[in-house]
């Protein structure tokens, strides 16, 4: 009977993790290279999954088998983790986070809970210089990739496929519902990672600089209004009854890490930053439910700042768009 109790809480995080209009026969059947009739016997359980389906299972749909093993109270935990160590690693790095995300599509009763220490990278994705930027500032001044060591933050740099594969993620971000948690130091960590480059002789040009220092305002102009409008995507028209896709609070608990709690149907999954851009993933069921409790204590904490706390969230972002001019008038003056 535990064999069984597994096997299903196993296939039905499965189920949750893909989107509505995809068979999970189908998608099985593909996977396990068997005829979808023993699909069928496996989903009834009167087949047991053998100890290599389990593992195509595992890895194609990122489940870590303690989360549905019954493991949680050894106190162990397991994380998936891809460090970026080249520049290919990057690009599979975004790939992960499309195939997440793509998976998230369409599904009901799916949320994102935030909590950032930074402008939340798929904001980031929809301005280019800003994403070029961070990538540039992660592969060169926290990797030490050796590629990069002498390249310059420059427009020229920037080619079309970056652009379209980040355009490509905020949408697909955009289309999901969330809660955002900030704190008041949001444009910390970014607007000083830009003084400190333009310090460093960094940028290629002043023009290059103020051109960055331009888009990170206009980032901020797009999310003012997407808080005003509850929505990611404010420039769209909005259907009458349609539901609410963005909430933002402003939180005076300091925030320690970037943490992203995604919840499926029954499926929570916790993704944590590490080594400042690094991420780990997991679904163990205790490490989550305790993420979510925490994410819980902070938002009653906080202070809704979307849709009508107008009068908070003017205070908020005022106090953004000063630090931003503030650093465009340091780079206009040198």
């Amino acid at each position: 009977m535990q064999d069984i109790t597994i096997q299903q809480r196993l296939l039905g995080m499965v189920q949750d993790q893909i989107p509505d209009k995809y068979s999970l026969v189908y998608e099985l059947s593909e996977l396990l290279g068997i005829s979808t009739d023993s699909v069928y016997r496996r989903l009834r359980c009167e087949t047991l999954l053998n100890i290599t389906e389990i593992q195509k299972i595992s890895i194609h749909y990122n489940i870590s088998f303690d989360s549905v093993c019954g493991c949680e109270g050894s106190g162990l935990v397991s994380f998936q983790y891809h460090p970026i160590k080249e520049l290919s690693d990057f690009g599979s790095w975004l790939a992960v986070l499309t195939n997440d995300l793509r998976a998230l599509q369409n599904k009901e009763n799916v949320h994102v809970i935030y909590a950032a220490i930074d402008i939340p990278i798929f904001h980031n994705f929809r301005f280019p210089l800003v994403s070029y930027f961070k990538t540039l500032y992660w592969l060169k001044s926290i990797t030490n990739h050796p590629d990069f060591q002498s390249v310059k933050f420059s427009l020229n740099n920037l080619s079309n496929d970056f652009i379209l594969k980040g355009k490509a993620l905020h949408e697909l971000y955009a289309a999901v519902p969330s809660t955002e948690i900030w704190t008041d130091l949001i444009t910390y960590s970014l607007l000083r990672q830009i003084d400190y480059y333009w310090d460093s002789g960094e940028f290629a040009s002043k023009g290059d600089a103020l051109a960055l220092c331009d888009e990170v305002e206009k980032e901020f102009e797009h999310l003012l209004a997407a808080a005003r409008a509850s929505s990611k995507s404010p420039d769209k028209q909005k259907v009458p009854g349609e539901k609410v896709n963005f909430q933002l609070y402003d939180c005076d608990i300091e925030i320690a890490t970037n943490c992203v709690m995604v919840i499926s149907g029954n499926v929570k999954t916790a993704y944590l930053s590490t080594q400042t851009f690094n991420i780990i993933k997991t679904s163990n069921t205790v490490f989550v439910e305790e993420t979510h409790r925490w994410l819980n204590s902070l938002l009653k904490k906080s202070t809704l700042i979307s849709d009508v706390g107008e009068k908070q969230r003017s205070l908020f972002f005022k106090e953004a768009f000063e630090k931003i001019t503030q650093l465009k008038q340091k780079v206009s003056g040198s």
